[in-house]
């Protein structure tokens, strides 16, 4: 494996449903890196806001591309939080979403290289 792909879980079964295709993957990942590098900023305002509706969709999307690029921590932490915006448990979305955005600004950080 690539050690600039140390971040995804299952490396893989990602280049099986990719056809083997490295190059697809890197455009892949940098799209994911450009349409949600804004996401920490997004996020925390839906948030302060209440707008936990908005919130819960940009997660449950962000949840579902990492999930299949096999990028792990973020799709982890987009689990939990998912089901707390969901729920409207404002009681636990702040520490849950402060754990989704490091593991999601720590994949950026690789894919800034």
């Amino acid at each position: 494996m690539d050690e600039s792909f140390s971040f995804i879980d299952d490396y893989q079964g990602v280049m099986e449903r990719l056809g083997g295709n490295t190059a697809l993957l890197r455009k892949l990942l940098v799209k994911f890196r450009d349409s949600y590098r804004d996401t920490r900023v997004e996020l925390v305002h839906m948030i302060r806001e209440g707008r936990y509706e908005e919130a819960h969709r940009l997660v449950h999307t962000i949840k579902g591309v990492s999930g299949n690029l096999g990028i792990g921590t973020v799709y982890h932490t987009a689990v939990i939080l998912d089901g707390h915006l969901k729920a409207g448990d404002s009681l636990t979305v702040e520490a849950e979403t402060s754990d989704f955005l490091d593991s999601l600004e720590s994949v950026f950080n690789v894919l800034a290289l």
